[in-house]
């Protein structure tokens, strides 16, 4: 991987002995006739993806050569003669634990520009936080004080790409405040999930657009009108699955989908809120994430008069979340059980609304079919059509009702779930909503 980078170094440095003692712009053409063969096939689709010059491609294998060969940057120890001090113009630090040379800005622009002026405002430009191999999420210079010069900053891969080329994979980074989001997975297919054909329409539409938006924006009359990302609001009671084809898209598609814990995305200290948001979409972007911020109301609920500063922060915070949800090139999805409670202009911003509804006497039974286990069937006294009839209940409450009298079934050493046994855990679904439950077995 890091081989055509020892060749660069090789050439740069004999260069540079060769013309210590000589204050001129000595040529580097010979840096940028070297072919850059690079091995790894997940690099070289990086490489294609992004559409990386030769000049960016150097700079990412510096950022990498410390994980994957450090020993090649041992020669920016070496002493300029003259004044028997490592040479300014190698860059590089030393940083402990590791016992090696950290590449700085200053050292892609040794590598690249030498001391050619021209060529280094080429190279800095390519370093700054709107270059290709920043927003793409790729490497960042370290940002230094400001009294330092910007180049002495550490040339830093980002720990994703990392991951892959080192792992084959990316681990889900752990739920934190920095992070406040989980990965959503489900062991569940389509078939699964039980709701009217008209939502189920409108989740083939979002379905085609995660499969076909990269055609929509790579077409020469159409891209121009695109919008970067999608957003669309899933809206109704809880528990008729709203979450589930949030994972179901995402599995569907082959996109990882992050849940984001709003109370952990929220802060009391002025900022914090905006900083934790920016980490989330930072990580998110390029990445073809799927973003789902469960119970929206909580934040983008109708915002408040602004009545005192606490009220102008929230405000603000809300904004500034629309602004970044605005900017995502992938697909955010809010999910909220009051609709009503969403802002008019708010709801403008989204390109669907899919309403999840309860389901229907018809749903009900093929809910409560394919969650009742074959092996333990309900008694044959129960009658099943008065069952769905009565209880208009949602596909989660059907699960909970049955994974709990499944587990009772099983602690009496019974074949079967009886109507004691159902009547006992559905009186108990209806209780966590202070619901009035009449048996009817």
């Amino acid at each position: 991987m890091i081989t055509p980078l020892k060749k660069i170094i090789d050439t740069a440095t004999k260069l540079h002995v060769a013309h210590i003692n000589d204050n001129t712009n000595y040529p580097i053409d010979e840096i940028y006739k070297i072919p850059l063969e690079i091995e790894d096939d997940r690099l070289n689709q990086i490489i294609k993806d992004f559409n990386l010059n030769f000049q960016e491609q150097v700079i990412l294998l510096l950022a990498l050569a410390p994980y994957f060969a450090p020993q090649i940057l041992d020669i920016f120890l070496a002493k300029n003669p003259n004044f028997d001090v490592i040479c300014t113009e190698f860059g590089g630090v030393m940083s402990t634990p590791h016992r090696g040379v950290i590449p700085t800005g200053e050292t892609a622009v040794f590598l690249l520009a030498a001391r050619n002026p021209e060529k280094r405002k080429e190279v800095a430009k390519l370093l700054l936080p709107d270059g290709k191999l920043a927003s793409y999420n790729l490497i960042e210079l370290e940002t230094v004080a400001d009294n330092l010069p910007v180049f002495s900053g550490k040339l830093l891969p980002h720990r994703d790409l990392v991951q892959l080329l080192l792992y084959g994979a990316v681990q889900p980074p752990p739920l934190s405040p920095q992070f406040p989001a989980q990965q959503l997975t489900t062991a569940m297919d389509w078939d699964d999930l039980i709701i009217a054909d008209n939502t189920l329409s409108q989740l083939q539409d979002l379905q085609n657009w995660l499969n076909f938006s990269d055609q929509l924006h790579s077409h020469p009359q159409l891209s121009k009108r695109s919008k970067k990302g999608y957003r669309t609001l899933f809206y109704g009671p809880p528990g008729t699955g709203k979450t589930l084809t949030a994972a179901l898209l995402g599995k569907t598609t082959n996109r990882p989908v992050f849940r984001i814990d709003l109370s952990l995305m929220v802060s009391k200290y002025i900022g914090e809120t905006e900083k934790n948001l920016a980490g989330v979409f930072k990580r998110a972007e390029h990445k073809n994430w799927i973003l789902f911020f469960d119970e929206a109301d909580a934040l983008f609920s109708k915002r408040v008069e602004t009545e005192s500063s606490n009220d102008r922060f929230a405000n603000q915070e809300v904004a500034y979340l629309l602004q970044r949800i605005e900017d995502y090139n992938g697909m955010v999805i809010l999910a909220t059980n009051l609709k009503q409670n969403m802002e008019v202009a708010f709801m403008r911003r989204f390109q669907s609304l899919v309403h999840f509804t309860k389901p229907d006497k018809i749903e009900r039974a093929l809910i409560w079919k394919n969650t009742i286990p074959h092996d333990f069937p309900l008694d044959h006294k129960i009658d099943f059509e008065q069952l769905v009839n009565r209880y208009e209940i949602t596909a989660s409450q059907i699960n909970n009702v049955v994974q709990a009298s499944f587990i009772d079934a099983i602690s009496r050493k019974e074949q079967f779930i009886s109507s004691e046994i159902l009547m006992k855990n559905l009186r108990l679904e209806f209780a966590k909503e202070d619901l009035l439950f009449e048996p009817i077995f």
